[in-house]
């Protein structure tokens, strides 16, 4: 399992200048971390959530969206991070997708590409209702690897915009890839989730 840079994974959960370093204190506190390491184990960033999700709430700064019913810190973040509406666009479309994904019977999504902080907002509003892994740039996926995941997930997106070397990608091929050229968890929620309409559709017409 490689280690992460810890600012990467709190600015990923929308973490950054004050926020980041108050989070920080609060991980080590939790021994976590500790002061002054810059990285972090990779299978640790589930705990890390647990225990982010539990110190703080995290609120864009709409009215709408401020205040809460408990002692938790409250902490400003981007709307695409907000507890509350996860950036309204971004929740909508990634609602739809799942929603769409069960209508057709699949729960797995294989993603190729993205930036660490697109990555973990779309985990993040995705809230465990599918199974989900990536392929990232980072990674050093052999041809025989990329091909087992294609085998394991029901739908696989080449997120073609964002920074992916082919190499990465070369394996990743059949009826269940699709290329999203677009930027941003919105553009790729909704091209899966009209994927897994078209599927769903066909299935329709093929039953007896």
């Amino acid at each position: 399992m490689e280690d992460v840079l810890l600012s990467e994974l709190l600015s990923s959960r929308g973490l950054e200048g004050q926020g980041a370093e108050t989070a920080l204190l609060e991980l080590c506190r939790r021994g976590l971390t500790r002061p002054g390491k810059t990285r972090i184990a990779e299978k640790k960033a589930g705990a890390v959530d647990k225990a982010l999700a539990q110190a703080f709430r995290r609120r864009c700064g709409r009215q709408e969206c401020s205040g809460g019913a408990d002692d938790r810190v409250e902490i400003r973040v981007a709307p695409t991070h907000c507890d509350v509406c996860g950036g309204s666009d971004n929740r909508r479309a990634v609602d739809r997708m799942v929603a769409g994904m069960r209508n057709a019977g699949i729960t797995r999504l294989l993603v190729a590409g993205g930036s660490p902080g697109t990555r973990g907002d779309l985990e993040r509003l995705c809230g465990g209702r599918i199974e989900l892994r990536f392929v990232t740039g980072e990674s050093s996926v052999r041809r025989r690897d990329a091909t087992a995941l294609v085998r394991w997930c029901d739908v696989a997106v080449i997120w073609a915009s964002t920074e992916i070397p082919h190499k990465a990608t070369a394996a990743i091929r059949g009826a269940k890839v699709l290329t999203v050229e677009r930027r941003g968890v919105a553009a790729l929620a909704l091209a899966v989730r009209d994927w897994c309409g078209g599927r769903d559709a066909a299935s329709r017409r093929n039953e007896p």
